[in-house]
C-alpha cells in the first residue's frame, strides 16, 4: 500500500530538474499542457500559452528546443498561432512518423455548442525540415483533444487518449499510416465517475490497450480495450489514489508500464512503475513534493501545483514535463536505471 505519510515514498534516485519556460510580465502569462519528444537529437517541448486564463481567448500552442539533452532550450516558437475571434489553438501531443514530427493540438470556440470544448477538433502541425517552420495539414480529429503521444496498437493503428467536447473520455484512433483521418470512440463509465475533464491516457499491454482516466472519488478510474480501441469495458476505479487532475501512462525500453500521476493532491506528483512484463503498478517514487512556487501573475485556474505530466523516453532518460502553478513549464529527467523494481520504492498497487 501507499504510505498516508508521503515523506516515506523516496525520491526517483539521481534524477534532475529544469525549467524550460518562465512566464514574463510582457508575455503570455497562462501556460499548461506541456508535451515533450526528441526527434533527429533534438529535444521539442510545445505548451499551451494564453494571454491571462486557462481556455482564454487568443489562446496558443508555442514550444521551444534544446539540442543539449534539455539543459538549455532555444527562444519560443509560435506553432498554433491561435485567432483574433473565438476560436483558439491549445495543447496536444507531439509524434514521429515515417521520418517527420507532427505535433496534433486541439482547436476549439466555434461550432457545435458544447458543456466544455464547443466545437472542439484536432489540428495537425508537421515541421518542415528545409525552412524549419511548422505547417498545418489542417483538421485530422473531431470531438477529441488528445493528452499523450499516439502509440501503435496491434492492428497496426495509433491511438492516443483524449476527453471530448463535454469533457468526457474518449480515445482517437488513426487510419494505420493516414495520420490526417482519426476515428474518436467514447469510453463507457459508471455514474461515480462524475466526469467533469475525464482526461485519458492509454498504454498498449500486450493484445489489449489499457486507459486510464481522470475521474471523482480520489482514486485513478481504468478500462481495457480487447479490439484496438473500438470498444471498451465501462471504467472502474483503480486502487490507487489519484486527485482530479491528468495522467500519462506509458511503456518502458525495459518492458516496464509506468504512469506519472499526481497522489492526494496536486502537491505531490509521482511515478508508478509495473516490474518488466507485467502490467501491475508495483512501486513509486516521488518527482515532486511540497508546495510549488506561487503563480506570480493573475488568472483563472492558477494555483500552486505540479500538474498535468507528459513524459517521453530518449537515450535512457526519462524526460517528464509539468506545468508548475500554470505559468511555467518544468521538466524533471528521470534516469531509466533508477526506475528498476528494488527496496528504494514505495509498494503501489494498480492492476
Amino acid at each position: 500500500p501507499v504510505p498516508a505519510d508521503l515523506d516515506q515514498i523516496p525520491f526517483v534516485p539521481e534524477m534532475t530538474h529544469q525549467t524550460i519556460h518562465r512566464a514574463e510580465k510582457d508575455g503570455y502569462k497562462f501556460l499548461h499542457g506541456a508535451a515533450i519528444i526528441a526527434h533527429n537529437g533534438v529535444l521539442y517541448a510545445n505548451w499551451a500559452n494564453s494571454p491571462t486564463n486557462e481556455n482564454g481567448p487568443h489562446e496558443t500552442l508555442q514550444g521551444r528546443r534544446s539540442e543539449d539533452g534539455g539543459k538549455t532550450w532555444s527562444g519560443l516558437e509560435m506553432i498554433g498561432p491561435g485567432f483574433e475571434g473565438p476560436e483558439r489553438h491549445s495543447h496536444g501531443v507531439l509524434l514521429k512518423h515515417q521520418g517527420k514530427l507532427w505535433t496534433i493540438c486541439s482547436r476549439f470556440g466555434v461550432g457545435q455548442p458544447a458543456k466544455r470544448f464547443p466545437g472542439l477538433q484536432g489540428e495537425a502541425f508537421v515541421l518542415n525540415e528545409k525552412t524549419d517552420q511548422w505547417e498545418s495539414k489542417g483538421i485530422v480529429m473531431q470531438n477529441c483533444w488528445p493528452y499523450d503521444e499516439p502509440v501503435r496498437m496491434p492492428d497496426g493503428n495509433l491511438i492516443t487518449g483524449g476527453q471530448d467536447q463535454d469533457g468526457l473520455p474518449v480515445v482517437a484512433i488513426s487510419h494505420g499510416d493516414d495520420l490526417l483521418h482519426w476515428d474518436t470512440v467514447r469510453i463507457p463509465f459508471p455514474p461515480e465517475l462524475s466526469p467533469s475533464f475525464a482526461e485519458t491516457t492509454v498504454a498498449v499491454d500486450g493484445k489489449n490497450v489499457r486507459a486510464i482516466i481522470r475521474g471523482g472519488g480520489g482514486t485513478a478510474w481504468v478500462s481495457i480495450s480487447q479490439d484496438n480501441g473500438r470498444n471498451w469495458s465501462s471504467a472502474r476505479p483503480a486502487n490507487l489514489r489519484m486527485p482530479r487532475a491528468k495522467a500519462y501512462l506509458g511503456n518502458l525500453s525495459t518492458g516496464q508500464q509506468y504512469l506519472v500521476s499526481n497522489l492526494k493532491n496536486r502537491d505531490t506528483l509521482v511515478i508508478s512503475v509495473s516490474q518488466p512484463g507485467e502490467s501491475t503498478l508495483s512501486q513509486m517514487w516521488r518527482i515532486r513534493h511540497g508546495k510549488s512556487e506561487a503563480p506570480r501573475f493573475k488568472g483563472l485556474a492558477k494555483g500552486k501545483q505540479w500538474s498535468y505530466p507528459y513524459a517521453h523516453e530518449y537515450d535512457g532518460k526519462l524526460y517528464v514535463v509539468y506545468s508548475i502553478g500554470k505559468e511555467d513549464c518544468g521538466l524533471s529527467i528521470l534516469p531509466v536505471t533508477s526506475l528498476q523494481v528494488g527496496s528504494t520504492a514505495a509498494d503501489g498497487g494498480i492492476e
